[in-house]
């Protein structure tokens, strides 16, 4: 959404507001933030607590994620104030300023729904109020332009980041649609979702057709407490390996928020190798460059076409972010690109090598220099090898 808002909303009509050029604010502009106000308090995940400062439909500071309004309305003038000051602006204010545009200037939504037959939107259920109203007004100019909306209210995982209330039943009275639940599934034993399916009130009847659906894996549930929690689940993986002859790739530990996976992952360390929160490329990595990687790697695992759309969705972040353009066309040869320079990599390379391998790759595909893999390479170089 933040690349379509930037595309066909930002660029071409930021001049009726004498906005310079739309340039997104960098990873590194962000650090140099956080160490200018040293002296504020930004928690333990400053980029998380600058993402959360953003505007409410009105324009005014949505202090909603705080309990010390005061101190919020401070953070966010400094923050403002160095976007302007760089000229620049963050995902935040590209959809407030792209809701700006469409809202106060019919002839902007008029050309936008004028330019698609259709407009497709996955994941609906995590659309945030700014996007939800610019994608109406354009559907409000012209019903010439249709929309054609997916996902599950169930899957919701956006709410903490502004994600509306019963989506679907919104888009429906207000797009004039109907709602087509789809009751079949292709991918999961017919325990796991029967399972699933009485966890809500209500929940459709769905069918199993996948090829898995009489594979008889049992759902085990435990309740577990804090103080013994990551010993169960231990003990639990130690289990699977003895007893089913699982591998370690074929385990995963969802949670409910990052804290809990973070402190799992910490204990589960010490014994197994572990891909998550707390090691490489997820401690503390919140870049595009990192969450690109992420989905790379899980293409290479599991290539699939949800798989590819995931890398398609992190490479659009990753060029913003270093405020690139591609063409579709340059777009579609790039990610083939780096696609098949990830399968060429020396898995067997030491952690360094690998890095300098895959930062390598980075600077190429997009022919700006990857400071975030830099610095970690600097980081591991920097170590007292005594300590390790």
């Amino acid at each position: 959404m933040h690349r379509f808002c930037l595309e066909f909303i930002l660029r071409p009509f930021s001049w009726i507001y004498k906005w310079h050029k739309p340039r997104i604010i960098s990873y590194d502009e962000l650090k140099e933030f956080i160490e200018i106000n040293s002296d504020i308090e930004l928690g333990d995940n400053p980029l998380d607590e600058l993402s959360k400062i953003k505007r409410l439909l009105n324009g005014d500071l949505d202090c909603s994620n705080t309990d010390n309004i005061e101190s919020w309305i401070y953070i966010s003038e400094l923050y403002f104030n160095f976007l302007r000051d760089k000229k620049a602006i963050d995902f935040n204010e590209i959809l407030f300023k792209s809701y700006k545009i469409v809202s106060e200037n019919d002839f902007v939504a008029q050309s936008i729904a004028n330019k698609f037959y259709e407009i497709s939107i996955d994941e609906f259920q995590d659309t945030n109020i700014f996007q939800y109203e610019i994608l109406k007004a354009i559907r409000n100019e012209s019903e010439d332009c249709t929309f054609f909306m997916v996902g599950d209210e169930k899957q919701k995982i956006y709410a903490f980041a502004g994600a509306i209330d019963n989506a679907f039943s919104r888009a429906s009275y207000d797009f004039q649609a109907e709602i087509e639940n789809l009751d079949t599934t292709y991918r999961s034993t017919t325990n796991i979702v029967k399972g699933y399916s009485i966890l809500f009130k209500d929940h459709l009847e769905l069918q199993n057709d996948s090829k898995y659906k009489d594979f008889n894996f049992d759902i085990v549930i435990c309740e577990t407490k804090y103080d013994n929690n990551n010993d169960y689940i231990a003990n639990t993986i130690a289990k699977l390996i003895s007893d089913g002859k699982a591998e370690l790739s074929d385990i995963a530990i969802l949670t409910t928020s990052w804290r809990d996976a973070y402190f799992i992952s910490k204990s589960l360390r010490q014994k197994y190798h572990v891909v998550g929160l707390g090691s490489l490329p997820h401690k503390n990595m919140n870049t595009s460059s990192f969450g690109l990687i992420r989905s790379l790697s899980k293409f290479l695992f599991s290539p699939s076409i949800i798989n590819l759309r995931i890398i398609k969705r992190n490479f659009d972040s990753h060029s913003l972010e270093n405020n690139i353009v591609f063409t579709e066309k340059e777009l579609t040869y790039k990610i083939n690109s780096l696609i098949t320079s990830f399968k060429e990599l020396e898995l067997t390379a030491n952690l360094t090598k690998g890095l300098s391998s895959v930062k390598h790759i980075f600077d190429t595909i997009f022919s700006v220099n990857n400071s975030d893999i830099e610095e970690i390479i600097n980081s591991i170089n920097n170590i007292d090898k005594s300590q390790l």
